[in-house]
Protein backbone atom coordinates (compact mmCIF):
# COMPACT_ATOMS: atom_id res chain seq x y z
CA UNK A 1 0.00 0.00 0.00
CA UNK A 2 1.22 3.43 -0.72
CA UNK A 3 1.87 6.58 1.38
CA UNK A 4 2.32 9.03 -1.08
CA UNK A 5 0.41 11.93 0.95
CA UNK A 6 2.27 10.88 4.15
CA UNK A 7 5.69 11.00 2.48
CA UNK A 8 4.63 14.17 0.86
CA UNK A 9 3.50 16.01 4.20
CA UNK A 10 6.56 14.53 5.81
CA UNK A 11 8.76 15.98 3.22
CA UNK A 12 6.80 19.77 3.61
CA UNK A 13 7.14 20.02 7.35
CA UNK A 14 11.01 18.85 6.88
CA UNK A 15 11.00 21.63 4.41
CA UNK A 16 9.62 24.37 7.29
CA UNK A 17 11.61 22.70 10.31
CA UNK A 18 15.29 23.17 7.99
CA UNK A 19 13.72 27.20 7.02
CA UNK A 20 13.21 27.63 10.81
CA UNK A 21 16.53 26.44 11.51
CA UNK A 22 17.84 29.38 9.26
CA UNK A 23 15.68 31.87 10.37
CA UNK A 24 16.65 31.09 14.00
CA UNK A 25 20.26 31.37 12.98
CA UNK A 26 20.19 27.32 14.71
CA UNK A 27 21.86 25.05 12.19
CA UNK A 28 22.30 22.60 15.18
CA UNK A 29 20.83 19.28 13.44
CA UNK A 30 19.89 17.99 16.54
CA UNK A 31 17.58 21.33 17.84
CA UNK A 32 13.82 20.14 17.92
CA UNK A 33 10.88 21.49 15.52
CA UNK A 34 9.38 23.57 18.74
CA UNK A 35 12.79 25.04 19.57
CA UNK A 36 13.76 26.73 16.59
CA UNK A 37 10.09 27.73 15.87
CA UNK A 38 10.63 29.51 19.06
CA UNK A 39 13.44 31.40 18.63
CA UNK A 40 12.40 31.66 14.94
CA UNK A 41 9.35 33.92 16.55
CA UNK A 42 11.63 36.27 18.45
CA UNK A 43 13.96 37.00 15.81
CA UNK A 44 11.51 37.39 13.01
CA UNK A 45 8.26 38.95 14.02
CA UNK A 46 6.57 37.30 10.90
CA UNK A 47 7.05 33.37 12.23
CA UNK A 48 4.70 34.75 14.87
CA UNK A 49 1.32 35.09 12.51
CA UNK A 50 1.92 31.34 11.66
CA UNK A 51 2.94 30.41 15.28
CA UNK A 52 -0.23 28.52 16.31
CA UNK A 53 -0.51 27.22 13.11
CA UNK A 54 2.96 25.31 12.91
CA UNK A 55 2.83 24.08 16.07
CA UNK A 56 -0.65 22.08 15.00
CA UNK A 57 1.64 21.06 12.22
CA UNK A 58 4.17 19.70 14.05
CA UNK A 59 1.66 17.73 16.28
CA UNK A 60 0.31 16.17 13.70
CA UNK A 61 3.70 15.28 11.99
CA UNK A 62 4.53 13.93 15.77
CA UNK A 63 1.44 11.65 15.71
CA UNK A 64 2.49 10.29 12.40
CA UNK A 65 5.88 9.98 12.84
CA UNK A 66 5.96 8.81 16.08
CA UNK A 67 3.45 6.05 15.86
CA UNK A 68 5.01 3.85 12.63
CA UNK A 69 4.49 0.74 13.03
CA UNK A 70 7.64 0.43 10.88
CA UNK A 71 9.79 2.50 8.35
CA UNK A 72 7.39 2.78 5.62
CA UNK A 73 4.22 2.25 6.95
CA UNK A 74 2.51 5.11 8.54
CA UNK A 75 -0.97 3.93 11.13
CA UNK A 76 -2.50 7.20 8.76
CA UNK A 77 -2.12 8.63 6.45
CA UNK A 78 -3.38 12.79 6.01
CA UNK A 79 -6.14 14.18 3.59
CA UNK A 80 -4.98 15.59 0.50
CA UNK A 81 -6.21 19.37 1.36
CA UNK A 82 -4.19 19.19 4.49
CA UNK A 83 -1.28 17.62 2.62
CA UNK A 84 -1.50 20.64 -0.01
CA UNK A 85 -1.63 23.06 2.51
CA UNK A 86 0.91 22.12 4.21
CA UNK A 87 2.81 22.28 1.25
CA UNK A 88 2.11 25.77 0.25
CA UNK A 89 2.97 27.22 3.93
CA UNK A 90 6.47 25.73 3.18
CA UNK A 91 6.80 27.03 -0.05
CA UNK A 92 5.42 30.49 1.59
CA UNK A 93 8.45 30.29 4.51
CA UNK A 94 10.88 29.10 1.90
CA UNK A 95 10.59 31.28 -0.57
CA UNK A 96 7.96 34.03 0.16
CA UNK A 97 7.57 36.91 -2.44
CA UNK A 98 9.59 39.71 -1.89
CA UNK A 99 8.68 43.20 -0.55
CA UNK A 100 9.19 45.28 -4.20
CA UNK A 101 6.68 42.33 -5.56
CA UNK A 102 3.78 44.77 -4.54
CA UNK A 103 5.42 47.98 -4.45
CA UNK A 104 4.55 50.83 -5.83
CA UNK A 105 7.14 51.62 -8.36
CA UNK A 106 8.96 54.03 -9.37
CA UNK A 107 8.68 56.01 -6.31
CA UNK A 108 7.89 60.04 -6.87
CA UNK A 109 9.70 62.04 -4.07
CA UNK A 110 10.54 65.85 -3.50
CA UNK A 111 12.76 67.62 -1.41
CA UNK A 112 11.62 70.32 0.94
CA UNK A 113 13.14 73.06 -1.61
CA UNK A 114 11.32 71.61 -4.37
CA UNK A 115 8.90 74.31 -5.74
CA UNK A 116 5.43 74.01 -5.32
CA UNK A 117 4.33 74.18 -9.25
CA UNK A 118 6.42 70.77 -9.64
CA UNK A 119 4.80 68.90 -6.83
CA UNK A 120 0.70 70.21 -8.60
CA UNK A 121 2.43 68.55 -12.37
CA UNK A 122 3.44 65.20 -10.67
CA UNK A 123 -0.34 65.06 -9.17
CA UNK A 124 -1.48 66.39 -12.29
CA UNK A 125 0.41 63.34 -14.39
CA UNK A 126 0.70 60.29 -12.00
CA UNK A 127 -2.29 61.00 -9.57
CA UNK A 128 -0.51 59.64 -6.37
CA UNK A 129 -1.42 60.24 -3.03
CA UNK A 130 1.82 59.81 -1.14
CA UNK A 131 5.11 61.57 -1.77
CA UNK A 132 8.09 61.11 0.34
CA UNK A 133 10.06 64.32 1.27
CA UNK A 134 13.79 64.45 1.62
CA UNK A 135 16.00 67.12 3.07
CA UNK A 136 19.80 67.14 1.81
CA UNK A 137 19.19 63.16 0.83
CA UNK A 138 17.37 62.18 3.94
CA UNK A 139 14.04 61.44 4.58
CA UNK A 140 12.07 63.57 6.81
CA UNK A 141 8.53 62.27 6.34
CA UNK A 142 5.32 61.55 3.73
CA UNK A 143 3.28 64.21 2.09
CA UNK A 144 -0.47 62.61 1.41
CA UNK A 145 -3.09 64.03 -0.83
CA UNK A 146 -4.53 64.55 2.64
CA UNK A 147 -2.35 67.46 3.70
CA UNK A 148 -2.60 69.36 0.72
CA UNK A 149 -6.77 69.00 0.43
CA UNK A 150 -6.50 69.73 4.20
CA UNK A 151 -4.30 72.75 3.39
CA UNK A 152 -6.44 74.18 0.76
CA UNK A 153 -9.46 73.63 3.04
CA UNK A 154 -8.14 75.88 6.18
CA UNK A 155 -6.36 78.40 3.59
CA UNK A 156 -9.27 79.36 1.36
CA UNK A 157 -9.30 82.65 1.74
CA UNK A 158 -5.47 83.13 0.87
CA UNK A 159 -4.96 81.20 -1.83
CA UNK A 160 -2.46 83.76 -3.62
CA UNK A 161 0.05 80.25 -3.82
CA UNK A 162 3.62 81.28 -5.64
CA UNK A 163 4.18 78.31 -7.37
CA UNK A 164 7.70 79.13 -7.04
CA UNK A 165 7.13 78.88 -3.35
CA UNK A 166 9.02 75.64 -1.71
CA UNK A 167 7.26 72.84 -0.72
CA UNK A 168 8.38 72.93 3.08
CA UNK A 169 6.83 76.59 3.32
CA UNK A 170 3.36 75.30 2.42
CA UNK A 171 2.59 71.79 3.69
CA UNK A 172 2.50 69.89 7.18
CA UNK A 173 4.94 67.04 6.13
CA UNK A 174 3.86 63.77 7.92
CA UNK A 175 6.15 62.53 10.89
CA UNK A 176 8.49 59.70 9.95
CA UNK A 177 7.23 57.69 12.65
CA UNK A 178 3.72 57.54 10.39
CA UNK A 179 6.54 55.95 8.09
CA UNK A 180 8.34 52.72 8.06
CA UNK A 181 11.46 52.10 6.11
CA UNK A 182 12.70 48.54 4.91
CA UNK A 183 15.38 47.08 2.53
CA UNK A 184 14.77 45.36 -0.39
CA UNK A 185 15.22 41.57 0.84
CA UNK A 186 12.11 42.12 3.70
CA UNK A 187 9.68 39.96 1.93
CA UNK A 188 5.77 40.46 1.97
CA UNK A 189 5.82 38.50 5.39
CA UNK A 190 7.47 41.12 6.81
CA UNK A 191 5.31 44.24 5.26
CA UNK A 192 2.26 42.28 6.67
CA UNK A 193 3.40 41.90 9.94
CA UNK A 194 4.74 46.02 9.60
CA UNK A 195 0.96 46.84 9.07
CA UNK A 196 0.03 44.16 11.69
CA UNK A 197 1.80 45.70 14.39
CA UNK A 198 0.13 49.22 14.09
CA UNK A 199 -3.12 48.02 13.81
CA UNK A 200 -2.59 46.14 17.40
CA UNK A 201 -0.69 49.29 18.85
CA UNK A 202 -3.75 51.79 17.28
CA UNK A 203 -1.45 53.56 15.80
CA UNK A 204 -1.18 55.54 12.25
CA UNK A 205 1.16 54.14 9.33
CA UNK A 206 0.79 55.66 5.80
CA UNK A 207 3.17 53.99 4.06
CA UNK A 208 6.33 51.92 3.76
CA UNK A 209 8.91 53.22 2.01
CA UNK A 210 11.59 50.73 0.35
CA UNK A 211 15.26 51.49 -0.30
CA UNK A 212 18.07 49.14 -1.07
CA UNK A 213 19.54 48.92 2.75
CA UNK A 214 16.53 50.00 4.63
CA UNK A 215 17.55 53.63 6.11
CA UNK A 216 16.44 56.53 5.91
CA UNK A 217 19.48 57.96 3.76
CA UNK A 218 19.19 56.43 0.68
CA UNK A 219 16.22 57.11 -2.09
CA UNK A 220 13.19 54.96 -2.14
CA UNK A 221 12.91 52.35 -4.33
CA UNK A 222 9.28 51.25 -4.30
CA UNK A 223 6.68 52.68 -1.44
CA UNK A 224 3.71 50.04 0.12
CA UNK A 225 0.52 51.56 1.48
CA UNK A 226 -2.74 49.28 2.77
CA UNK A 227 -4.11 49.67 -0.22
CA UNK A 228 -1.06 47.80 -2.03
CA UNK A 229 -1.32 44.58 0.77
CA UNK A 230 -4.81 44.28 -1.31
CA UNK A 231 -2.44 42.68 -4.33
CA UNK A 232 -1.02 40.79 -1.82
CA UNK A 233 -2.28 36.77 -2.47
CA UNK A 234 -3.90 35.78 0.96
CA UNK A 235 -3.10 32.41 2.61
CA UNK A 236 -5.43 30.55 4.17
CA UNK A 237 -4.83 27.52 6.30
CA UNK A 238 -8.45 26.25 7.65
CA UNK A 239 -7.98 22.85 7.65
CA UNK A 240 -4.18 22.93 9.26
CA UNK A 241 -5.62 25.43 12.11
CA UNK A 242 -8.13 22.66 12.88
CA UNK A 243 -5.72 19.93 12.75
Amino acid sequence: MGYELSERFEAAFNQIHDTLCDYANEHNNHASFTEVLTKARVQHHAIDQYFDLLKQCSKLRNAMVHRKIKEDFYIAEPHQDVVYELEQLAVLLTKPPTCLSIASKPVEFFYLDTPIKKLITCMQEKQYSQYPIYQEEKLIGLLTDGNIANWFATNTDQLSIELDQPIGDIFRIEKKEHTRIVGKEASVMDIESIFKEYLERNQKIEAILITETGTAAELPIGIISSWDLVQLKTYNFPLLKHT
